[in-house]
């Protein structure tokens, strides 16, 4: 009973920090594969001219790493908020850890 006593006590205390571990995990997440995305518009935008392709690199940069930030960021909240109170943090630590063997499988680390 202790054990599950202090994951509650853990649970109950990430609550007002859940926006934040959205928004980190989410981060993390275009960090480990925005390297596709960059791929994805450099093909789009190969033959255009040079400074077209620049515009479209600071745009995608600006505003569509911004973007993806502000739309995928709740839809990560609503998933950690639908995971049962007493698997919560476990959910969270699985999340991290999950986003870190992607990033060993990239090479990032």
């Amino acid at each position: 009973m202790l054990l599950l006593d202090l994951n509650l006590r853990l649970a109950y205390f990430l609550q007002p920090y859940l926006d934040d571990i959205s928004l980190a995990l989410m981060a993390t997440c275009l960090v480990i594969y925005g390297d596709k995305v960059n791929g994805f518009v450099k093909r789009q935008v190969s033959a255009w001219v040079f400074i077209a392709r620049i515009m479209a690199f600071i745009l995608m940069c600006t505003f569509g790493y911004g973007l993806l930030t502000l739309w995928g960021q709740p839809v990560i909240y609503w998933a950690i908020t639908q995971v049962d109170l007493v698997y919560r943090p476990l959910a969270i630590f699985a999340s991290f850890c999950l986003l870190g063997v992607l990033a060993e499988r990239k090479r990032y680390l």
